[in-house]
């Protein structure tokens, strides 16, 4: 509920921001309000819902979210061209109410670590490691890049230690004796690490290759995320039938497949199918492994899992990306797409091998995990 008051609130002040300095603290406070709110989705879901219902109560999660994926960016678009990017923010909050007042129906609440105290050291610890080493990894080639990247390296190591000693750590290392929940912990990372950058480079791909324009290029694109909202409840409900670990496992073979069609770099109806693909390889995988890892810790672990899954996505996503900016830094150094095009249809051959790689090797943490 704090999220997402915190989250509300800072939209109406970026909404009424007279700079860009102004604009861009109000979106941090906003990513600190939607962290505590999308870390806590999962654990909600498994402290209300009976196991057997929580692979469908997550696909349904995923539902929403994928939906919102799809209609933000959209909505988004008509609201700056009509009423300024401003409105952006102040639609917002309406949600944000409407929101806080849902979760407040909720009647249940748990607190298994209450009274424990907050770990501020070491989450400051793991905020500058995971930004040196993601800032470091994009600019690598660099000394200064190489320095970020060793810098966040050895905190990350520092942090580790602290949390040994520490009786009410941010992050209790046990969690890393637990195989299942590390290995399909990682299998996460793996698939969004492989999955996030493939939309930057098809829409690229679209816009260049095929002439799209960004409109057309959107939809196209759409296919994917607004397959994951529509079959999500069908691999979550398949999750409580049968074996997670096969449905997950099934799911990133599917998504293996989606990056064999894209590496051929064909037509659009290639595309088509690789989006489609990646949709339906993304819902079987997502919702059964976010189970897996839940279903792993003891109960009053099930904030940090939740949050850490979330971290496991995110950090997917930023790495990911940043392996794309050192792959075009490679590929097309400082010149432009129209004038390298072959170098970067070789970038983009190298980006999905790579990343069918990585996927196999998360097929075979998901087989192996218990």
């Amino acid at each position: 509920q704090f999220g997402i008051i915190l989250f509300t609130v800072s939209s109406i002040f970026a909404g009424f921001s007279i700079s860009a300095e102004m604009l861009l603290l109000f979106r941090v406070i906003q990513g600190i309000g939607g962290a505590m709110i999308f870390s806590n989705i999962s654990a909600i879901i498994f402290s209300v819902f009976p196991p057997v219902e929580r692979g469908y109560a997550l696909g349904w999660s995923a539902t929403g979210t994928y939906f919102g994926l799809f209609f933000g960016p959209a909505l988004g678009g008509f609201l700056t061209q009509y009423l300024g990017w401003r409105s952006i923010f102040y639609f917002n909050v309406p949600l944000g109410v409407l929101c806080a007042y849902a979760i407040g129906k909720i009647g249940f609440e748990w607190r298994e670590a209450e009274g424990e105290r907050f770990d501020f050291l070491g989450a400051s610890l793991m905020a500058s490691s995971l930004i040196l080493i993601i800032v470091g990894f994009s600019l690598v080639r660099s000394f200064y890049g190489l320095l970020f990247f060793i810098f966040g390296v050895v905190l990350s190591y520092f942090f580790y230690r602290y949390e040994v000693g520490y009786d009410s750590p941010l992050f209790d290392v046990r969690l890393f004796e637990n195989k299942s929940f590390i290995w399909n912990g990682f299998t996460t990372f793996i698939s969004y690490f492989a999955g996030y950058p493939v939309i930057f480079l098809l829409s690229l791909y679209l816009q260049y290759f095929h002439g799209l324009n960004p409109w057309k290029t959107g939809m196209i694109l759409a296919i994917q995320p607004i397959l994951i909202a529509l079959v999500s409840p069908v691999a979550g409900k398949l999750s409580d039938k049968k074996s997670p670990k096969g449905v997950a496992a099934t799911g990133i073979v599917i998504i293996i497949w989606a990056m064999i069609i894209f590496s051929f770099l064909g037509s659009l109806y290639l595309i088509v199918l690789g989006l489609v693909f990646m949709g339906l390889g993304f819902a079987f995988f997502s919702i059964p492994n976010s189970k897996l890892v839940m279903e792993a810790v003891e109960r009053r672990f099930l904030g940090v899992a939740s949050a850490t899954l979330v971290t496991f996505r995110v950090l997917g996503q930023l790495i990911g990306m940043a392996l794309i900016v050192l792959f075009v830094n490679i590929y097309l150094g400082g010149g432009s797409i129209a004038a390298g095009r072959g170098s970067f249809q070789a970038l983009m051959v190298v980006s999905f091998i790579s990343f069918i790689l990585l996927l196999i090797v998360g097929l075979l943490l998901t087989l192996k995990a218990r």
